[in-house]
């Protein structure tokens, strides 16, 4: 995702641009210029922002590096930020899925509504 998102999702969580450059202690201008792609928040800003729209602070702190980073190399390492990130969050979603079938007996107790203990 593009800082001219997170930032709008910001101003929109904090009530204005105005409201959101004072909350991250920056200036309008320097918001202006983040969200026209001509510069990034540091680091503790980016976490700030992160918290506010609720996103993992690495995506926001990767994507203002790459507003600036000119390094091939660099930049390579900060969009594989968001690759690796997505791969966690499928990985969190196949076993979530994987850890709500039950088995069935669990699937027949459900069903009918009845426990059962047996003790032999």
């Amino acid at each position: 995702m593009e800082m001219k998102k997170y930032i709008e999702d910001g101003a929109k969580k904090a009530g204005n641009n105005k409201a959101l450059a004072k909350f991250l202690n920056q200036s309008e201008t320097i918001l202006s210029d983040v969200k026209a792609g001509k510069k990034g928040l540091n680091d503790a800003a980016c976490i700030k922002l992160a918290d506010l729209i609720e996103v993992n602070p690495l995506y926001v702190i990767a994507a203002s590096n790459l507003v600036t980073e000119k390094d091939e190399e660099k930049r390579k390492i900060f969009k594989s930020c968001f690759t690796r990130a997505a791969s966690v969050a499928v990985a969190a979603l196949i076993f979530a899925g994987s850890s709500m079938t039950s088995s069935p007996a669990q699937a027949q107790s459900q069903k009918t509504g009845v426990n059962s203990i047996y003790i032999m």
